[in-house]
């Protein structure tokens, strides 16, 4: 019997290409820190899906459109589905420098070490609390804000094999190494449980301008593809223009870090190797150019499809509004004494106060009665933190 074409929805298609393009900017950053050709691989075969999953959506919008006014509100889902897309491709050109065979300086992996949101392996070892677990009983994301981005098992004493995505019911074995993202104190947690007691970096001397700048760099593209999501997801102008101001703000650490760079090459021995980092900078500057794009959708009032919504939703890691109400105990507390990230896998992007935002709050600021906070995390992590809100104790 002839298998049955059954088309998925646009909502399915934009839900699955922002989960895409999410991993695969952790898994490209993952590849370089790394240098592993297998997880180049892994990048470059979710690359691929995100073209298929483009063309899916560009298929649906030549046979949806009928009229002008289906035709201006396809342009917005195309607009973000693009963006999307650009994200993905400048993950892929990342991964493509281990597998050129282009050696990356050493100020790059110390500048991604250095990034607020940290990226780190653990083998697990024999007799490890992990090992026979499912990671869906751990539930490292709400539980220590650290998630699995890819796992490498062991097979017949010499046989390796990546899975990527990592499903929530794959079981963890002794010998399995976990490649994870997540907050410091977390993945030391998450280190010390598989058995891990030694560390695994310590930061390097020289170019220390160009590593604090690329970190920099590195968190607030990450953070402007949250913002501009956030801001279709709420439909606010407001929070659009501020990813136009940090797209600003990091065009002027670009132009820095070029400089500083150049001036580098002055005092350095193999130029090819800055080369590496200029392109690594590249990448990243498509990256914001992406958030921007999906921001722009916003700031020029196209109208929104609910899809968006719905999509934005469905995702692995959710964008999501928590108002905080007069009896919950999070009023009062600083963000830095709640620990939303460690403890429930989630990261505060803005808090809402009245009619104003409060843009990539620090730790010192207080809860009040009556924000919103504008969160990321799991699912399970995020409706912690709105019972928490509501009034509800969070743990």
């Amino acid at each position: 019997m002839a298998n049955v074409f059954k088309p998925r929805s646009v909502r399915e298609l934009l839900t699955e290409m922002k989960d895409v393009s999410d991993l695969m900017i952790d898994l490209a950053y993952a590849t370089v820190l790394f240098k592993s050709d297998e997880l180049a691989d892994r990048v470059h075969e979710l690359e691929m899906r995100m073209d298929e999953l483009m063309y899916n959506i560009r298929s649906i919008a030549a046979v949806v459109t009928r009229n002008i006014h289906e035709a201006r509100k396809i342009t917005g889902i195309l607009q973000v589905a693009g963006a999307a897309e650009a994200i993905s491709n400048a993950a892929g050109e990342l991964a493509d420098l281990v597998r050129r065979r282009i050696e990356i300086h050493p100020a790059v992996c110390d500048a991604l070490r250095a990034a607020d949101e940290k990226i780190s392996r653990a083998e697990i070892a024999k007799g490890s609390v992990l090992a026979g677990k499912r990671l869906d009983e751990l539930n490292l994301p709400s539980n220590m804000g650290v998630w699995v981005l890819a796992l490498k098992r062991k097979k017949r004493l010499t046989r390796k094999r990546w899975i990527v995505p990592v499903a929530e019911g794959t079981q963890v074995s002794a010998g399995d190494m976990l490649i994870v993202k997540g907050p410091r104190d977390g993945i030391e947690v998450l280190r010390r449980m598989a058995g891990v007691h030694r560390g695994e970096w310590a930061p390097r001397n020289g170019l220390p301008f160009i590593r604090k700048n690329l970190a920099e760099m590195r968190d607030l593209s990450s953070v402007m593809v949250d913002m501009a999501y956030s801001s279709i997801l709420l439909g606010s102008v407001e929070i659009a223009k501020e990813v136009r101001e940090l797209e600003e703000k990091f065009d002027r650490l670009n132009y820095k870090l070029w400089l500083a760079t150049l001036k580098a090459a002055k005092g350095e021995r193999d130029v090819a190797r800055l080369n590496s980092l200029l392109e690594v900078v590249k990448c990243m500057e498509r990256i914001s150019n992406a958030a921007d794009s999906i921001a722009d959708v916003v700031l020029r009032k196209v109208e929104l499809h609910p899809v968006f919504a719905r999509s934005l939703a469905e995702s692995d890691e959710q964008i999501a509004r928590a108002d905080v109400s007069r009896r919950s105990a999070l009023v009062g507390e600083s963000l830095g004494e709640l620990n939303l990230w460690t403890t429930a896998g989630v990261y505060t992007l803005m808090i809402k106060r009245e009619k104003r935002y409060l843009f990539n709050p620090s730790k010192r600021v207080r809860v009040r009665a009556g924000d919103s906070l504008i969160v990321r995390g799991p699912h399970s992590g995020v409706r912690k933190v709105k019972k928490a809100a509501g009034g509800w104790k969070i743990r």
